[in-house]
Formats: C-alpha cells, structure tokens, sequence
C-alpha cells in the first residue's frame, strides 16, 4: 500500500458519474445542456442520430436527452434502435423538442420515449427531470408500448 495517494485518481472519478448522452443537431443547444448538467454528470454529446447510435453503443450512457428533428437519422429511428438493443432498451430516453404540438408528444411518448419536453427548458426543471429518469420515478416514466 502506498501512502500519500488518493485510492481513486482524478480521471477516474468522472467515470464514477452518471453518463448522460446529450444528441442535438444544433451545437448551441448542446452548450446549453452541458453547461446545466456538466456539474453532477459525465456529459457526452452527438451532432445528428447516427453518431448518437455509434456513441451510445460505445458509452452505454445512463440516460439519453434527444432531439427529434436532426440530420441522418432522426430521434425516432435513434430510440427505435435502442429500444432494440438489450444492453440499451431499458435506458431512459428524454426527448428534447422545439415542437409543442400535442399530437407531435403524444406520437414521441407513444414512440419509446419515457418524457418529452419543449425546449426552451429551465435549469430545475432539466435537474429534476434528469434525476427522476435516472432514479427511475414512475411519474415521469411510462410504461412503453412495444415498438
């Protein structure tokens, strides 16, 4: 045993936190998220769904916040994709989204995802929410209707 030295190292205490996957297509919306959440979370981010699904299968993320409308692949076809997936399909999926129809969340939450929010979000409620998914809070988590 060596005295003086912290049993965990700086690095590897980051990997002690939570991982969240933040997938935006707009890089201002990313800052954004990190700025919010980078404090408490190992915060990971993609530019489009095809580089979420190459992240997320890497990372294995503990939660994923995703934007519905992105190039490549949209964040239907991303949650569909995990949902199929054993190491992922349980993950909790929050969908992030600049469309507030209720048809349009009704479609997300019917989709795979387990919450939707219209952005602009505040600070505490993308807190809360986060934590909820993360803890697993059934008045945030629907049951999700086979795919």
């Amino acid at each position: 045993m060596e005295y003086g030295r912290p049993i965990v190292q700086p690095k590897e205490i980051s990997s002690l936190r939570r991982v969240i996957l933040i997938v935006d297509d707009k890089q201002s919306s990313r800052d954004l998220l990190r700025a919010i959440l980078d404090d408490k979370y190992l915060v990971l981010e993609a530019s489009d769904g095809e580089e979420a699904l190459s992240m997320a299968f890497e990372a294995i993320p503990q939660l994923v916040i995703l934007d519905i409308h992105m190039p490549k692949r949209d964040g239907f076809g991303v949650v569909r994709e995990l949902r199929k997936d054993p190491t992922l399909q349980d993950v909790p999926i929050m969908a992030l989204t600049a469309s507030a129809s209720l048809d349009e969340k009704d479609r997300i939450m019917n989709s795979g995802f387990d919450a939707c929010f219209v952005k602009p979000i505040g600070p505490t409620k993308l807190r809360d929410a986060v934590a909820a998914l993360l803890q697993n809070k059934p008045q945030l988590r629907r049951p999700r209707s086979p795919i």
